[in-house]
């Protein structure tokens, strides 16, 4: 088995718009790395600042059309500088290397399997992504890892749409949920899911579904980090998941989509707080009624 891998060229200013292209064309894995030989030492606390000038790598799938991958980014006005085949290797543990465990709000960690917890750990989510996306290094999930820390959730039913690792669904679980539903589109993520679920001891309170095969139910909480154009085509299927006074938890949406996306769902849910992190916006609502 091998890989494929397209490299756009890209400053900063665009890096974000070239990054979702990639998701959004398939990709199952996202770096980013200097053109410039240019490091940047001691960042100002709370800042993730990047070079001027870098590249942004997408990895995909030995079986993706890559011709239509590079058509569709070319389409989208971004510049590939090279598409290349790779040799089968345990990528995910490469960039494991730079993925150490993080603390989120007051006492929740993200801990990878090969690290110790550490010992001011209050919750630890033990993580192994796999190929799927979620590790809380990205500001999109790490907003809602902040967010789901400083919630009451004991006793709550959760949906997490568009669950990845199953890094959300778990946090929810280990901080007190009942139970909850993780869905995705790619079966990839659900395996994952399930080994990071029986991993942190919480398998039996966990459901894990297909998108396509997903039921509408009543849930306490629906979190969806995807981006914002299935956000919108979603509005009303997540939105009927709600309970009344439910929480709805968005993110995977740039500042720039923030107000297209909240407009989705006006109808239905009150838009109470939006935390901001590297141009990306988690958005929380309460449903009206």
């Amino acid at each position: 088995m091998h890989w494929q891998k397209v490299t756009l060229a890209v400053n900063s200013e665009n890096a974000d718009e070239c990054e979702q292209c990639l998701w959004v064309n398939g990709a199952l894995a996202v770096t980013f790395t200097d053109s410039q030989d240019d490091p940047i030492f001691e960042p100002k606390p709370g800042e993730m600042p990047l070079w001027e000038s870098l590249y942004i790598c997408g990895l995909f799938d030995q079986d993706k059309d890559i011709s239509e991958v590079v058509d569709n980014i070319e389409a989208a006005g971004k510049e590939v500088c090279q598409v290349e085949a790779l040799q089968d290797q345990v990528w995910e543990r490469q960039w494991l290397e730079h993925f150490s465990p993080r603390r989120f709000g007051r006492d929740l960690w993200v801990v990878p399997t090969a690290y110790d917890i550490p010992a001011e750990a209050g919750t630890a989510v033990r993580l192994d992504p796999g190929m799927a996306f979620g590790t809380g290094t990205h500001a999109t999930t790490g907003l809602i890892l902040e967010w789901l820390d400083n919630q009451d959730l004991t006793g709550k039913r959760v949906l997490d749409y568009g669950c990845g690792s199953g890094i959300l669904a778990i946090a929810a679980l280990l901080l007190g949920a009942d139970k909850c539903l993780a869905v995705d589109i790619d079966p990839q993520a659900l395996t994952a899911t399930r080994e990071n679920a029986i991993l942190n001891g919480v398998l039996d309170r966990l459901e894990i579904g297909l998108a396509e095969e997903f039921e509408t139910d009543q849930y306490d909480v629906v979190m969806a980090n995807i981006l914002a154009g299935p956000l919108i085509d979603l509005a009303d299927l997540l939105t009927v998941c709600l309970c009344p006074n439910a929480d709805l938890v968005l993110s995977g949406v740039l500042e720039k989509q923030q107000v297209q996306v909240q407009s989705a769902y006006k109808k239905e849910v009150s838009f109470v707080a939006q935390t901001k992190r590297d141009g990306w916006v988690c958005a929380h609502g309460k449903r009206c009624c």
